[in-house]
């Protein structure tokens, strides 16, 4: 089993990591790619690269399979949907050996660079024909939700069904404490992690479902996206971006 991640920023790998450390207890070989530099707020993306290292080590990832191509290649933060067609060139350039799956974060609407993530993911899969071996994990989103508020690890309920794979209070605690690893984004996590707690401690679950590539022909759910309360990007922007490259796809 060959499997590939790939994320916008440096820890969006937090949503993934019960997937990556149960695939290398199976004997899987795991890639993993960062599509953005994740530089912002005064933080180079360097720091970032380095505190998703620490993370890989402690997974243990070989880190000669992670690949921080945003960072090498100056693809900003918050500016995915718009580098897409360089994303996906970079990615075929750095990935040559064969893969069996393909994991991203979820179309649902909580950031814009996930979901440029998810366009990009869709596209390989396409060129490497993966189309019905791409899965999804939910990260964050804001679905019937207003103002500031968001629901972390939470399955957005739109689309198909999800699969919930059953890991213990240590599995999930395990994951938890990766966070500390990101020193530079404390503000952040300090929002995230108190939901994430609750559904890795009590629901001991891992979300996850095969993408659908009919979805992203449409907004991830009805209502206010999260991305455009918080980030002040709107859909109707992305979408225009993001039209170009699913026609070609």
């Amino acid at each position: 089993m060959r499997a590939l991640f790939l994320f916008a920023h440096q820890d969006d790998e937090i949503a993934a990591a019960a997937r990556i450390a149960y695939l290398l207890r199976i004997g899987a070989e795991v890639t993993v790619v960062f599509l953005t530099d994740g530089q912002g707020r005064g933080v180079e993306s360097s720091v970032r690269d380095e505190e998703s290292r620490r993370v890989f080590v402690k997974l243990g990832v070989d880190l000669s399979r992670v690949h921080f191509l945003g960072s090498m290649h100056h693809i900003p933060d918050g500016a995915l949907v718009e580098h897409l067609d360089r994303a996906l060139s970079l990615v075929e350039a750095y990935v040559t050996e064969d893969v069996d799956e393909v994991w991203c974060l979820s179309w649902e609407g909580g950031h814009h660079d996930h979901d440029a993530s998810h366009l990009v993911a869709l596209a390989f899969a396409q060129r490497r024909g993966l189309l019905d071996r791409v899965y999804e994990l939910p990260l964050y989103q804001g679905y019937k939700l207003r103002g500031p508020l968001f629901q972390t690890l939470k399955p957005l309920n739109v689309g198909g069904p999800w699969t919930g794979r059953f890991i213990t209070v240590g599995e999930g605690l395990r994951v938890a404490m990766l966070c500390r690893f990101y020193k530079s984004q404390r503000r952040t996590w300090l929002g995230l992690l108190p939901t994430a707690l609750i559904r890795l401690l009590l629901g001991q679950r891992e979300w996850s479902r095969r993408a659908d590539v009919a979805r992203v022909r449409q907004r991830p759910h009805e209502g206010i996206l999260f991305y455009e309360r918080r980030f002040g990007v709107a859909w109707e922007e992305f979408e225009r971006h993001a039209r170009v490259f699913l026609q070609r796809f």
